[in-house]
């Protein structure tokens, strides 16, 4: 399907500013897109946009090509969230799969083929009868993107699809849409904050900024096409940032892309003269290490947990300490057991064994994985009267704002930042980059090593082995229920070979140190 924008222009009800400004675009038919962009730029209301059951409320000029009823739409655009929870509508996979056909009017003994075929294509014949409540985060979004390609869309819409997910089941979901658009040239539009993956197989990437379209080029022209100090240079895979700090993106008179065009793949990086000369020549800083002092303000003893007798243990022996100032980032695939952890700790689910010990009156703060549910004034303000906080993390401008309404990545400051206003000794952090730009993490991770350095002691649950890298003083590895592997973040990330930063991967074998 091709797609046509012309001067699109949306504003949400009682909002300042437009949410899109004059955004005009063409796509042409099969091509795969990403849209990318600082939290709140105004992504997901144009996915939205683009699909008419799905369209926001609010006042919207300009047009969009092909004009579809809200029919055509549901057969013709698949839509795959950020949530799957808030896609997935049945019991079971196979239920799941029939939904989607059901909704169109497919007649029985269509639609029994068409299930047959989606599920052997995405490989779901071993959960084809299980329960959608039992399938991990990774499960669950490649079912919804399985149910929206059931229906045979030529147009494909994905907001953010794996922001819950680990980088392993990521890199697996993105093959998914990949295969889909090459092998039946559906048209592909992403908007996601993990260019690292996404870049290398896209043939364009647009970046939107407040509600305008800041760049819209190839891959390999975003570094040159972007204003110099734009905040998305930062969010630029490894091998680019590395090419932009090298300087050869000076040269414009060389023609051979292994010195003279950015890379945007480790492959490409590690076959780049620029990159691989910058890596030996400069090394990078050493880091201090965290020294713990006196007695851990947090003990966890061969914990177990779990579910239901039918359900395999949660936890199955998890042992850690945490210490007074200390960040332990604790990392690991869907369904490993580290939400189940926390909640653990902050006495949400109770232990079939072990034992959890904490320093005598220690406040705890706990952030849930979906931030809503600490959240319920009806403005911004409301959750957060400190006008100096608000400042700090970017949310003066959504005062007057209800919380429902913002991007994901803007609920998620808000309810950090209420959190941190209690002032707790320990905060439990549950997957609290999701939906955060490059931009926002990195700012966020300087926070929490400010906060760390005051006395608070910080436990977080992430898939982002990058921020886990950034800003812990310890790194841990959850697996099959356990705690299987721990240590500070260099030797942590370069003693992984699977599990670890891209930047690590682009510097193995050449240079020792980068993470």
């Amino acid at each position: 399907m091709q797609i046509a924008v012309k001067i699109l222009s949306f504003r949400y009800p009682n909002a300042e500013r437009k949410a899109l400004d004059n955004i005009s675009f063409k796509l042409p038919e099969g091509s795969f897109t990403t849209l990318c962009g600082t939290s709140g730029c105004g992504k997901s209301t144009l996915l939205r946009m683009l699909k008419p059951c799905l369209q926001p409320h609010g006042e919207m000029s300009g047009e969009i090509i092909p004009e579809l009823s809200e029919q055509q739409s549901a057969q013709d655009i698949g839509f795959v969230m950020q949530n799957p929870e808030a896609q997935i509508c049945t019991d079971r996979v196979w239920h799941e799969l029939a939904f989607s056909l059901e909704s169109v009017g497919e007649q029985p003994h269509r639609m029994r083929r068409h299930i047959a075929e989606c599920a052997e294509y995405f490989g779901l014949e071993e959960m084809f009868e299980r329960e959608t409540s039992s399938l991990s985060g990774g499960e669950k979004q490649l079912l919804a993107l399985a149910s929206a390609a059931a229906l045979h869309p030529r147009l494909l819409l994905l907001d953010e699809p794996t922001s819950q997910l680990d980088p392993i089941s990521a890199r697996s979901f993105f093959d998914s849409v990949a295969r889909l658009n090459r092998d039946f040239g559906i048209t592909v539009i992403i908007a996601e904050h993990r260019l690292e993956e996404l870049l290398p197989i896209s043939d364009r990437v647009i970046v939107m900024d407040k509600g305008r379209i800041t760049a819209d080029c190839e891959p390999h022209e975003l570094l040159r096409a972007l204003p110099k100090d734009h905040p998305m240079l930062s969010a630029m895979p490894a091998a680019m940032r590395i090419f932009a700090l090298s300087g050869a993106d000076g040269d414009r008179s060389l023609r051979d892309w292994s010195r003279g065009e950015p890379p945007v793949s480790i492959r490409e990086g590690r076959q780049c003269a620029a990159v691989t000369d910058y890596l030996r020549r400069n090394k990078p800083p050493v880091r201090e290490l965290f020294k713990p002092e006196g007695k851990p303000v947090l003990t966890v003893k061969e914990l177990c947990v779990s579910y239901g007798k039918r359900s395999p243990d949660a936890l199955k022996a998890v042992s850690l300490s945490i210490y007074h100032g200390e960040v332990y980032a604790l990392l690991g695939g869907n369904g490993s057991g580290k939400s189940t952890l926390l909640k653990a700790i902050f006495g949400i689910v109770k232990p079939l064994g072990g034992k959890i010990t904490c320093a005598k009156a220690l406040k705890l703060a706990y952030l849930p994985q979906n931030p809503c549910e600490i959240l319920g004034a009806d403005t911004v303000r409301g959750e957060l009267t400190d006008a100096e906080l608000l400042a700090e993390f970017g949310l003066t401008e959504l005062a007057e704002r209800n919380p429902l309404d913002l991007s994901g990545g803007e609920q998620q400051r808000l309810a950090l930042v209420k959190l941190l206003s209690e002032r707790p000794e320990l905060l439990l952090l549950d997957e609290p980059t999701k939906g955060m730009d490059a931009l926002s993490k990195a700012e966020f991770a300087d926070f929490l090593r400010r906060t760390a350095g005051q006395g608070t002691s910080v436990l977080l649950v992430t898939h982002d082995v990058e921020f886990a890298a950034k800003c812990a003083d310890r790194c841990g590895l959850l697996f099959n229920g356990e705690v299987v592997s721990e240590g500070e973040p260099t030797a942590f990330f370069t003693e992984n070979y699977f599990y670890t930063t891209p930047l690590c991967r682009l510097a193995n074998g050449i240079t020792e140190g980068y993470i």
